[in-house]
């Protein structure tokens, strides 16, 4: 972000609270650009005797990890957890204990790592392709937030497990999935002014519900040129999804692209509402082939 979203003008480096943080350069305009770490629960999930890990369909078809996911309002990291859990992979979560909190700086989260025994029948949900059991002594860990949580509860066990370069892309591959990659397509598609909700999105891209669309775009990194701001929830409202400061800033965005907020914080979808691409548009350029 070089410019301010209030005034326009530049952003510069200050020290703040001994910290960095970009401030706008004109006297007469107060904003600061903190961007707070957001929370994130993950669950290293035994099932059965051994770990349960999935596959995100967002993700390559080889990367398989432990299950994450954002706290809800008024919700506790504990809470949090075991919902994923069930809501993920449809187990029931009788055991939920922390492990610790971790930094993962390039997505700016703190993840806080918790163990769960879980009971029942793996269920996957729209969110997971499939899912795996792993043996404790053949389960390799990664050099990455989810990997560290992995590592240091099977170091606990008794086991010193393999560290692979997971994540690491492909020369000339994108670092996000394909699914991700559509989705960003037709989220970079809506015109300055115009508004999409998460399911119309998720309608438009297919193969997807809305909770992916939102994690899609929650998953951005910091200087992406995709118009995310311009997705909203299907009540014309800005879902709290991107930390204590992200409803404001979502809200100072599209105010500037002349988007107005009744005093109950709604947008009219009526009037604001994109169309889409049309539909020869859509097929040519959005089309699941098109990754």
């Amino acid at each position: 972000m070089k410019y301010c979203p209030q005034c326009k003008s530049d952003l510069l480096a200050k020290k703040i609270e001994d910290l960095e943080r970009l401030v706008c350069s004109s006297s007469d305009c107060e904003f600061i650009y903190w961007n707070n770490q957001v929370p994130v629960v993950a669950a290293v999930v035994e099932h059965e005797d051994k770990l349960v890990l999935a596959n995100n369909v967002s993700w390559p078809d080889h990367i398989y990890s432990i299950i994450t996911g954002f706290l809800e309002k008024e919700e506790s990291p504990e809470q949090g957890t075991a919902r994923e859990v069930e809501e993920e992979l449809g187990l029931h979560t009788e055991t939920v204990e922390l492990l610790g909190a971790y930094p993962f700086f390039r997505m700016n989260q703190i993840i806080l790592g918790y163990y769960v025994r879980a009971t029942g029948t793996v269920r996957l949900n729209e969110e997971l392709r499939s899912y795996k059991h792993v043996n404790k002594e053949d389960v390799k860990t990664w050099d990455s937030a989810t990997g560290y949580i992995l590592r240091d509860y099977l170091y606990a066990q008794g086991f010193e497990p393999e560290e692979i370069n997971l994540f690491k892309p492909a020369a000339g591959k994108s670092t996000r999935g394909p699914l991700y990659q559509r989705i960003d397509r037709m989220v970079n598609a809506i015109p300055e002014g115009r508004l999409a909700s998460y399911g119309q999105i998720a309608k438009l891209v297919g193969s997807c519900g809305a909770r992916q669309v939102g994690y899609a775009m929650a998953a951005l990194p910091d200087d992406t040129d995709i118009p995310w701001h311009r997705v909203i929830n299907s009540q014309g409202q800005i879902s709290a999804r991107r930390g204590g400061e992200g409803h404001e800033y979502q809200r100072i965005l599209l105010e500037a692209e002349g988007i107005v907020f009744n005093d109950k914080g709604k947008v009219n979808l009526e009037v604001f509402r994109w169309q889409g691409p049309a539909p020869e548009e859509q097929a040519r350029h959005f089309g699941p082939d098109n990754s």
